[in-house]
């Protein structure tokens, strides 16, 4: 099963230890974004920044299971929620998860396709039923 992590930049440690720990269950980590360099201010770096936003369509698209790290703020991982909605609604896959302490902050994660848990542990028990 491929995993695609979508998250503020500034939960690295965390997404490393979900890396980890999806490794570990024998799943593939598919979220290259996390290993690359940074390209913010996006107008200062605009070719990698389409390559950036390819790459995040591409895989959140085509992954087999997304978990969104919930934050108070961000923006570029509600896109590609967005995108993993649309490609669950018409293929029936990837498996959505929204996790973390904000679980409740946006209408998206009450779609009927999302599930809101708390921690990566509880992903990886509810794909093992």
């Amino acid at each position: 099963m491929k995993f695609y992590i979508a998250s503020r930049t500034k939960h690295r440690k965390l997404i490393e230890e979900i890396h980890k720990q999806v490794v570990r269950k024998g799943y593939e980590f598919i979220s290259t974004w996390v290993d690359e360099g940074e390209i913010i201010p996006y107008e200062n770096n605009v070719s990698a920044s389409s390559e950036r936003a390819e790459q995040c369509v591409r895989d959140s698209s085509g992954c087999d299971v997304f978990v969104l790290i919930s934050d108070d703020s961000g923006s570029g991982m509600y896109t590609e929620l967005g995108v993993a909605l649309l490609s669950n609604v018409n293929s029936g896959k990837p498996k959505i998860y929204v996790i973390g302490d904000y679980i409740n902050r946006s209408a998206f994660f009450f779609h009927p396709s999302v599930k809101r848990v708390s921690s990566i542990e509880e992903v990886f028990k509810d794909l093992e039923k």
